[in-house]
């Protein structure tokens, strides 16, 4: 009985997790990354650098998101990585930006499920109508 106690006790202990410091997902980040285009909404369209006639880059260090404008620091903010149930299902890995940066002067971000395939990393809006943003790394 105090084998299995223990072992209820130790797999207890490995399950649990602190998203907060997600350091595997915060070093994938890690970097600046190119705006590429944005799709989705009510209409379905998309907007790119050119449609827009500006550029944006942002860059993870920490638990800080700047966000620049054509070359222009726009936003500071502070964030941290959940996992979250998906409206599809399953869980996602899930930036969350600090609720007293949330609103801000130039750029509105909301928390985004994000996956990085290559040097391509997805943003997706936590709505069923939202936008999805395409960056690329930057060397």
């Amino acid at each position: 009985m105090k084998k299995f106690t223990l072992l209820l006790i130790f797999a207890a202990l490995i399950s649990c997790s602190n998203d907060d410091n997600d350091l595997s997902s915060k070093n994938n980040l890690k970097g600046k990354w190119n705006w590429i285009i944005t799709t989705g909404g009510i209409t379905g369209g998309s907007q790119t650098p050119e449609t827009t006639k500006q550029t944006k880059v942002i860059e993870f260090s920490g638990n800080t998101l700047k966000t620049y404008i054509n070359g222009t620091l726009s936003e500071t903010q502070k964030f941290s990585i959940k996992t979250r149930q998906s409206p599809d299902g399953g869980s996602r890995k899930v930036i969350v930006i600090n609720p007293g940066d949330a609103y801000t002067n130039q750029v509105y971000i909301i928390d985004r499920y994000f996956e990085i395939i290559g040097k391509k990393l997805y943003l997706t809006d936590e709505c069923a109508d939202c936008y999805r943003s395409e960056y690329e790394r930057i060397k």
